[in-house]
C-alpha cells in the first residue's frame, strides 16, 4: 500500500529562464523555495484523505449525468429497470459515504481506497442494461 508519508524534503535543481540570456538553465533550489516546497507538501498531506475522498465522490459524480435519462416518467424503461437504475445511482452518490469520520480522520486507514494507485474506475458497481417495456 503506497499512502503517502510525512517528509523532509531536499534542495532541487530549477529548470528557470535565466533573464539575461533568455535561455532555460539549471539552477540550485533556493532556501525559500524549498520551504515553500515543503510547505505545499506538509498541506497536501494533511488534506491527503479528504482530498482522496472528494476525488472518489467526483467519479461517480460524474458518472450520475449519463443515467440521468432512466429516471424520466418517459424514459419507456421497466419498473424494475428504473428501480435497479436508482439503486445504481444511490451508490454512486455515495461512494465516499462512511469512508472518512467526523474528523475527517479515515474510517479504516488500511483500506486499499486510501492507496495513491488505488483505481476507483475499476471497482465502480457494474451499470445495469436497461429493459424496456414491450411496445403497445
Amino acid at each position: 500500500m503506497a499512502i503517502p508519508q510525512a517528509e523532509t524534503l531536499t534542495k532541487g535543481v530549477i529548470n528557470d529562464r535565466n533573464p539575461e540570456t533568455g535561455m532555460r538553465e539549471n539552477r540550485p533550489e533556493t532556501d525559500e523555495e524549498l520551504a515553500q516546497r515543503q510547505a505545499e507538501y506538509d498541506d497536501w498531506l494533511q488534506n491527503y484523505f479528504i482530498n482522496q475522498s472528494g476525488y472518489i465522490q467526483s467519479v461517480g459524480n460524474s458518472i450520475l449525468p449519463e443515467t440521468d435519462w432512466t429516471q424520466l416518467l418517459d424514459s419507456n424503461l421497466t419498473d424494475e429497470s428504473v428501480a435497479e437504475f436508482a439503486a445504481y445511482r444511490k451508490v454512486l452518490k455515495e461512494l465516499n459515504k462512511d469512508l472518512l469520520d467526523e474528523s475527517n480522520n479515515p474510517v479504516d486507514a488500511n483500506d486499499e481506497i486510501w492507496d495513491e494507485d488505488y483505481d476507483v474506475h475499476a471497482n465502480l458497481p457494474t451499470e445495469p442494461t436497461p429493459v424496456y417495456k414491450p411496445e403497445e
